[in-house]
């Protein structure tokens, strides 16, 4: 009874460590993904070097911008010639722009904003600026993904909690069935004499005990299991969708998982030997 009361309790773990890592990414990508919407600021082409510097200033300056990238007419010129060249071959590639130099393009700017949120009243702020011809972002695409992470995180929260109620009412009645196969040995300590808690502490002790093996084999397996899983799909989605590294999420699993096989043990254990105490 006791090695399929660690079974069962393993397996119940098991079933919330996985999907527990699931949910884990799947907040860590939806959050990166709220946050790599960036701005392009698109400067006037007719602008001196000393203007350009003049708007890189009041960008570097801002509070709630992140970072930025310069993006020369040189290097925009490069961009669209590769561009012609990989996408429009049928109508001649870059062969099209002959005759035509860099003097053509102007200068932009790629701007990561701190908060994405924010984002509305920083293109203000940009577009207001003295030489920039424009301002280009998605705020629909923003608020998309902030509402859809709002709602996952909430269906999260809900699901892990679901999943562990029913990983405690399955643990709890894992451990009531052991001490049910003890029932005769409790009623005979009780005849003797014995105390209630003198019968209850190793009953209590071991279902902390079967908690925590049960606890420690789920732990392995599911660290295995994901540390044989995490550079495979990483590969596999190579740059839509990144894995949490086991490292980062470790220890709050390992938390979570000795706190329940502990505190279902231990109360599993209680609760199911009161009965058995009244003879």
């Amino acid at each position: 009874m006791s090695l399929a009361s660690i079974s069962i309790i393993s397996a119940a773990l098991i079933l919330f460590g996985v999907f527990y890592l699931i949910l884990i990414n799947l907040n860590h990508n939806l959050d990166l993904l709220y946050k790599t919407p960036q701005m392009q600021v698109n400067c006037l082409p007719e602008l001196t070097d000393e203007q350009v510097e003049a708007v890189k200033t009041e960008i570097a300056n801002n509070q709630y911008i992140e970072s930025y990238e310069e993006v020369s007419k040189k290097e925009a010129f490069e961009k669209l010639k590769q561009y012609l060249d990989t996408e429009k071959k049928d109508l001649g590639g870059s062969d099209i722009l002959e005759g035509y130099d860099e003097s053509m393009m102007f200068v932009s700017f790629t701007v990561k904003v701190k908060d994405p949120q924010n984002s509305a009243s920083v293109a203000k702020e940009l577009e207001s600026l003295a030489g920039v011809d424009n301002v280009r972002y998605s705020q629909k695409t923003i608020d998309f993904i902030l509402q859809v992470s709002n709602w996952v995180k909430i269906v999260s929260f809900v699901l892990i909690g679901l999943l562990l109620i029913i990983s405690l009412f399955i643990i709890s009645n894992t451990i009531k069935l052991t001490v049910f196969a003890r029932r005769k040995e409790i009623n005979i300590m009780k005849y003797i004499g014995a105390t209630d808690w003198f019968i209850r502490w190793p009953f209590v002790f071991e279902g902390v005990l079967m908690g925590f093996l049960g606890a420690v084999i789920a732990f392995v397996l599911v660290a295995y299991i994901y540390g044989f899983a995490q550079p495979r799909l990483s590969e596999q989605f190579s740059g839509g969708f990144e894995m949490v590294q086991f490292g980062g999420v470790w220890s709050t699993l390992i938390l979570i998982y000795v706190g329940i096989s502990a505190l279902i043990g231990a109360s599993g254990s209680v609760m199911s030997i009161r009965k058995h105490l009244h003879v």
